[in-house]
């Protein structure tokens, strides 16, 4: 199974990671499986929606959705969702307006 191979990105938070490379053993992540599930359940579904059209989302676009995510778990400063409009009509993430917030907090 992908999920099984699937490797940690910036984008990934401790947990989502861990629970991406352990799939059949969320205990390993301090999760129990119905907890897992909710990690497990978006990430089959990006599995399911890449292999059926692998060139569905631009790259560009897809920058956007990952940064987005990111902006979103990490609370980085701007409008994580203004950000993301900015990023689909410019195609480019608009750091002088969302970014992590300094000290890494």
């Amino acid at each position: 199974m992908y999920l099984a191979q699937a490797q940690c990105g910036p984008m990934d938070s401790t947990v989502s990671c861990c629970v991406k490379t352990h799939p059949a053993t969320p205990e390993r992540c301090g999760l129990t499986a119905s907890e897992a599930s909710k990690y497990l359940a978006p990430m089959k579904a990006v599995e399911s929606a890449s292999e059926a059209s692998e060139e569905a989302i631009p790259g560009w676009k897809q920058v956007c959705i990952d940064a987005y995510a990111q902006c979103q778990e990490q609370a980085w400063s701007g409008s994580c969702y203004d950000c993301f409009r900015y990023c689909e009509g410019q195609h480019e993430w608009p750091v002088d307006k969302c970014r992590r917030r300094k000290g890494g907090e």
